[in-house]
This record gives structure tokens, C-alpha cells and sequence, in this order.
């Protein structure tokens, strides 16, 4: 409210007081808009975190970082095919990565191999199957790392990489191959005659339930027919072969072959 004193009475003297007047609005109004964005600025800017917490958090740290040489130790044993992984279970992310072959960084989320807290009670987590991004198989194990209370606070995970191993084992597969064998009645060459001569040999002992050595002289004389009837007789030098097989002499053999030809 205006006193009585400051009320212009003459028309200029009412011109001065509006103007005077209009200044003091518009300095107010240049006031308020400065402390507005002082607010706003106070407001935007983060608020120190407390040396206790900053203390606290360089422990942590330091305590995870006890754990980097293993992981360096553990990659570089069996580079290139191993990455090793510290999980910081306080905050989800990697804390540290060795040989880093996923193309993870630390401080990636770890969400995708947190384990639950009952998994957690154990040790040693694995071994177990997971697939890399580029689609390789990897054999993993995870060992779970704990404070002086016994809380777990990180996860070591250790990826083999097994795609060098499975091409191996391929490579391995191919040559052991063993193709079917022959037929009885199919061609006698070098080692397919020899094949199918065990394998006659080997299954009338079967059959008979005793091995050359306990046969008497009518179970040789029937084992003697069946080779010669499966034609593994008539190969070139076969009579002198069959005979050191049944531990017998060649002209022993002759006499049970014109035995059982005569017949």
C-alpha cells in the first residue's frame, strides 16, 4: 500500500512514479529468475558421496581385486581357449575379465549368470554347458568367492572354449573309422581273408561254448568243415594258416579235410 506522501499529485510527477515503479518489477522479476536457476543447477548437480561410503566402496574393491591375479593366471595357462570372469554379486556386473574372448567389458551387466542365492551356498558351481555368442560350445565351472564372514560377494567363472576340441575329435572320428565287414562269401584279399577267417573262428567257439583249445577231435573235424564249406580253404597258403590257428600240424588238418570230403 502507498502512503499518502508517495502518491503523485501533478501529471509528470505521475509519469516519474510509473516508471520508477515498472524498474522496480522488472528488477524483482530478474531476482527471482537467477535464484530459480541457481535451484535448478543445485539440483542437477550429485551430491558428494560420504568419505565413509567412498572408503567402504575402495575396500570392496580392493578385496575383489585379491581374486584378478587367479583369473590372469588361469587365462593365460590356457590361452586362447579360456576366459575367466569375476562377477560382483553387490552390483551385478563384471568387476574383472581375463582373455576376454565373449567381447564382454567390465562393468557389463552379469545378469545373465547370476546364479540363485540356494546355488550360491555351494563352492564350486559345474562343470557345465554354455554357448558363446559366436555360437561355440564352452565348458564352464564357476567358484563362488566369499568375504572373512563367509558371505558370497563375487563369482570366478572360468569358459572353456571346446570348438578346437570338437574339431579334433572329428578329425580323430574320421580316421578311426571302421567300415562293415565283408560277407562270407565275399572275395578273400590279404587282411578281409584273415578278417573273416577270426570271424568264423570266433563264432563257433560261441556256439560251442568252449575255446580250440578245449575241442576234442569231432568239435575240430565240424569247425575244420564249416571254414572249408565258407570256401576260407581254398585261398592260396590258407591250409598252413588255419592249421597255426588250430594248433595243429598242416598234414593233421589234410587228414580231417579228406575226412570230411569223402563224406
Amino acid at each position: 500500500m502507498l502512503m499518502a506522501s508517495q502518491i503523485p499529485t501533478r501529471a509528470g510527477d505521475c509519469i516519474c512514479f510509473h516508471i520508477r515503479h515498472l524498474s522496480s518489477l522488472l528488477d524483482n522479476m530478474y531476482n527471482l529468475d537467477n535464484m530459480s536457476k541457481t535451484v535448478a543447477k543445485q539440483g542437477r548437480r550429485s551430491t558428494p558421496m560420504p568419505k565413509a561410503m567412498v572408503k567402504a566402496k575402495k575396500s570392496k574393491r580392493a578385496a575383489l581385486a585379491r581374486f584378478f591375479p587367479i583369473a590372469d593366471a588361469v587365462a593365460a595357462l590356457f590361452r586362447p581357449h579360456v576366459e575367466v570372469v569375476v562377477h560382483d554379486l553387490a552390483t551385478n556386473a563384471i568387476a574383472y575379465i581375463a582373455n576376454a574372448f565373449s567381447k564382454r567389458k567390465v562393468g557389463d551387466s552379469s545378469a545373465g549368470d547370476r546364479f540363485d542365492d540356494s546355488t550360491l551356498e555351494k563352492d564350486v558351481i559345474g562343470p557345465y554347458r554354455k554357448v558363446n555368442r559366436d555360437g561355440h560350445n564352452l565348458r564352464s565351472i564357476t567358484a563362488v568367492l566369499r568375504d572373512d564372514a563367509g558371505q558370497p560377494v563375487a563369482m570366478m567363472c572360468i569358459n572353456f572354449d571346446v570348438s578346437a576340441l570338437e574339431r579334433i575329435g572329428e578329425q580323430v572320428a574320421s580316421l578311426a573309422f571302421l567300415p562293415g565287414s565283408l560277407e562270407p562269401h565275399a572275395p578273400f584279399f590279404h587282411d578281409n581273408w584273415r578278417q573273416a577267417l577270426e570271424r568264423a573262428i570266433g563264432g563257433f567257439e560261441a556256439r560251442a561254448g568252449i575255446t580250440i583249445a578245449s575241442m576234442d577231435s569231432d568239435m575240430r573235424r565240424a569247425l575244420i568243415g564249416e571254414l572249408d564249406a565258407a570256401g576260407l580253404l581254398s585261398v592260396r597258403n590258407a591250409p598252413t594258416i588255419v592249421a597255426e590257428r588250430l594248433s595243429m600240424s598242416r598234414a593233421g588238418l589234410y587228414g580231417y579235410l579228406k575226412q570230411i570230403r569223402e563224406n
